[in-house]
């Protein structure tokens, strides 16, 4: 008994012993994503290029490798390369409360970049049309304003703030950078003031406040605006495009 114990032992430390290259030698494509994100954080959009082509030809389904491929693509210039990529995590990841809006932000990047605005807008306003929800008109407006549309740029992000309804201040954070970037520094503090309301407690909006002239305080909190509908005014003036009465 005590030899056959003996046997079995040595028939299992010679398995185990046999098996440990084998186990090491299998490919962990977690870890390089992480080391693809590393490269990626350093600037070496190269190597994390080279590197995720290899996990999404070993792993053709994971999206995140498809997706942070998609990211390499796009500062490579490569944007035809990126919608390719991109198309394939947005196939897997179409409902992600996170993921999805970063995948179609990338991918009206990569629309954005290859100059094509017909299918751009088109892209926009499917998204639109699909989800419908204040992240969709903030990325139409984010587009409209690159390509210069200021006025489409600011009937969208009103919608964007609309359909928000007051949840969330990043959306007001991102109008008073739009407004910040066409010179309008008053309708800029507008918004910093509303995002101050919804979210006394960011710690860049202060800063924000500062560099406008604003001293932050309880008395710059200001509620925003509930339009009855998204045609309606969020600022006190009319925007660019509002017909005058």
């Amino acid at each position: 008994m005590m030899r056959l114990s003996m046997r079995r032992w040595c028939v299992w430390l010679a398995a185990l012993v046999l098996g440990l290259p084998l186990a090491g030698c299998g490919y962990n494509a977690h870890h390089q994503k992480q080391l693809a994100r590393d490269e990626m954080s350093q600037g070496d959009y190269v190597a994390a290029r080279n590197r995720l082509i290899e996990v999404t030809q070993q792993a053709r389904s994971d999206w995140e490798g498809h997706y942070y491929l998609g990211l390499c693509h796009l500062e490579l210039n490569e944007p035809v390369q990126a919608q390719t990529q991109l198309g394939q995590a947005l196939a897997v990841q179409d409902r992600n409360p996170e993921w999805t809006p970063k995948i179609l932000d990338a991918m009206a990047r990569s629309l954005f970049d290859q100059d094509r605005p017909d299918e751009l807008y088109a892209f926009l306003r499917a998204q639109i049309d699909r989800y419908g929800t204040w992240q969709d008109y903030a990325r139409q407006a984010r587009f409209l304003a690159k390509a210069g549309d200021v006025d489409g740029a600011a009937l969208a992000y009103r919608k964007a703030a609309y359909f928000s309804k007051n949840r969330d201040e990043n959306i007001y954070l991102e109008i008073a950078d739009f407004y910040e970037s066409i010179g309008d520094q008053g309708r800029a503090a507008q918004s910093l003031r509303w995002a101050y309301w919804i979210n006394p407690n960011h710690l860049q909006i202060p800063d924000r406040m500062r560099r406008l002239g604003i001293v932050p305080g309880p008395t710059q909190r200001e509620q925003p605006p509930t339009p009855a509908f998204p045609g309606d005014r969020l600022f006190d003036v009319p925007l660019p495009g509002d017909t005058q009465p």
